[in-house]
């Protein structure tokens, strides 16, 4: 099994509560025991739960990719220490926008980030996650960590970007993707679904159209 749907607390939008790489999932500490199953057994990995800045909105507070994870700066120090603890390499941007992972889109290829990022936030993202750093837009949106999802294996936009722009997207993450929604027609995928290489849970509202999409453009068919 490699795709899943579910609920965060009976809200659709998972992507705004959990963060995945290819390794670890981070969900709420009030995240449900099946959740956590769920989580753990499509996308293969350990689950480890946890707050940031006393928020069990995760997704929106951070970006991960196998490298590392960003933190916004009203992050807690006992959190930072939590983390490391947790094995996770951990970097405070300092940048005033602390809704991270709107703002930041990332896999262990590239990173795209919100135009107005500072170049002092910009160059903390990049010691930390150890990638390539480039200021874009998808589909005319700043916060491109809301407009898509990418993986080490492909890359699903909002659907109105063009082919050169997903041409542009699937050059600098060196996968390849597609557009498409989420929760019965959602065009901000990154706030609806989380995903990794080994497969995505997305929200309990999906249609089955948008999960044959998703699967496509995340180079998931056949697995």
């Amino acid at each position: 099994m490699h795709l899943a749907k579910a609920t965060m607390e009976g809200s659709s939008f998972l992507g705004i509560f959990a963060k995945t790489n290819d390794h670890v999932t981070l969900l709420p500490r009030n995240a449900h025991e099946k959740l956590k199953r769920v989580c753990s057994e499509v996308l293969k990995t350990r689950i480890v739960t946890a707050t940031i800045a006393n928020s069990n909105l995760l997704g929106i507070m951070s970006a991960m990719n196998s490298s590392g994870i960003v933190l916004p700066r009203t992050v807690y120090d006992s959190e930072v220490k939590f983390l490391e603890g947790e094995g996770f390499k951990t970097g405070v941007i300092t940048d005033r926008r602390t809704a991270l992972g709107n703002n930041v889109l990332v896999n262990d290829s590239a990173c795209l980030v919100n135009p107005a990022m500072s170049p002092r936030g910009i160059q903390e993202i990049k010691d930390c996650l150890d990638v390539e750093v480039i200021k874009g837009t998808i589909g005319g949106g700043k916060t491109v960590g809301a407009m898509a999802v990418v993986t080490n294996c492909g890359i699903l936009t909002r659907t109105n970007v063009s082919d050169h722009e997903l041409s542009f997207l699937e050059d600098v993450f060196k996968v390849k993707g597609t557009g498409g929604t989420a929760n019965m027609g959602v065009p901000f995928v990154g706030l609806c679904m989380i995903a990794n290489s080994n497969g995505f849970v997305a929200g309990e509202m999906t249609s089955g159209f948008e999960l044959g999409r998703i699967d496509e453009a995340l180079g998931l068919i056949g697995r």
